[in-house]
């Protein structure tokens, strides 16, 4: 079994969108559009999709981590504005408050 997609549902999907592409480096490859409105905007993370669509959200009430190479938790720390850790993942927030974490095991924090 792998993942298939992830969604997360948000009233602004241009701008949560617009957050996933800074953090991640990587463009969409697909937008739907709805009555002249953008629907849902989608990123293929090697093979897992990434799918932000419009909708009623519960702000916050999603929790998103993405593998990271090793030797990279300064840079992720630092782009996540990172205060929140244990000890092989860092967290930050989306715009609209969902926790977004940046993991590589086996690497420690500090090592």
């Amino acid at each position: 079994m792998q993942i298939h997609h992830l969604a997360i549902v948000t009233r602004n999907p241009e701008r949560l969108a617009a957050f996933y592409a800074e953090l991640l480096g990587v463009g969409p490859t697909r937008r739907l559009p709805e009555a002249g409105e953008v629907r849902a905007i989608w990123f293929d993370l090697e093979g897992a999709i990434l799918m932000i669509e419009r909708g009623e959200s519960a702000a916050g009430g999603h929790v998103l981590v993405f593998r990271a190479a090793p030797g990279s938790y300064a840079a992720w720390s630092a782009k996540l504005a990172s205060t929140e850790r244990t000890e092989f993942t860092v967290y930050g927030r989306d715009p609209d408050g969902n926790r977004v974490g940046v993991s590589s095991y086996p690497e420690a924090l500090g090592s």
